[in-house]
């Protein structure tokens, strides 16, 4: 009768899995070369993985890029995986790359991206408006009350504080960094939301070059307008009873120079 071993009756070690991470590991802006990429060298914001990465001289199986392809999609800037037969540009992507849109609407999107979606980044964030930007221990201190790890809390914050400067949400204050609210810095931006009210749209202003456009003559010009304001000034003015009538004619002709522009005969 055989005998079985205790080590025949052992089972393998089962490979961990890895837990995907509610955070991206790298910076907005570097994740958002991808996509640059792909519209460059694609068609209609689509290619084959393994020739966009013939193109741009680098391993597809590389780790930087994997991990670029892999945060380029958590980002929601692209569409694949770094296994994928093609990788190819999201509509959020294609609008946050600015190439088609308003400054007002890529920015509202990379803000949507970078910082919205992701709720470590959006719950500082929202702490941090009109605030100034804690040391490296107090941010993380405030990831950790988020439910990051404590091993990934350095990395995040300084991902978190690279894509609010990338988004020009950080402004300087004596030398310290101070947050902005992302409407503060959408008002600065032009154009505008391509959710706003039709009624807040500018009105297209004529082109004085037209031809049918003709100046319109201010027939008012010169004529107050009724509803200006009327200005007033009382002048006292005292005279030494010792003074001679040539020193008085002389004031009088002073006031009237200077104060009505006549010269006197």
């Amino acid at each position: 009768m055989t005998q079985h071993t205790n080590d025949e009756h052992e089972t393998k070690p089962q490979k961990r899995r890895r837990r995907s991470k509610p955070f991206p590991s790298m910076k907005f802006e570097e994740a958002l070369r991808l996509p640059k990429e792909i519209m460059e060298h694609g068609v209609s914001g689509k290619i084959r993985r393994l020739t966009l990465f013939g193109k741009l001289e680098r391993s597809p199986d590389s780790g930087p890029s994997r991990s670029l392809v892999t945060n380029s999609s958590k980002y929601g800037l692209t569409s694949g995986s770094y296994s994928a037969e093609s990788l190819s540009i999201t509509e959020k992507g294609r609008i946050a790359l600015g190439v088609e849109q308003s400054p007002y609407e890529a920015l509202e999107v990379r803000f949507q991206l970078a910082i919205r979606q992701f709720k470590p980044f959006n719950n500082l964030y929202e702490k941090l408006q009109g605030k100034r930007i804690p040391d490296g221990e107090v941010l993380e201190d405030e990831l950790g009350n988020a439910g990051v790890d404590d091993s990934d809390r350095s990395k995040v914050a300084e991902i978190f504080t690279a894509n609010l400067r990338f988004l020009g949400l950080i402004y300087d204050v004596s030398g310290s960094d101070y947050v902005k609210s992302i409407e503060q810095v959408l008002e600065e931006q032009p154009g505008e939301s391509t959710g706003a009210a039709e009624g807040a749209k500018k009105p297209h202003a004529p082109d004085s070059s037209d031809a049918s456009v003709k100046p319109v003559k201010d027939n008012n010009k010169d004529t107050p307008r009724p509803n200006s304001p009327e200005l007033h000034v009382d002048i006292q003015i005292h005279i030494d009873s010792t003074a001679s009538p040539e020193q008085i004619e002389k004031i009088f002709a002073s006031m009237a120079r200077h104060l009505y522009g006549r010269e006197s005969n």
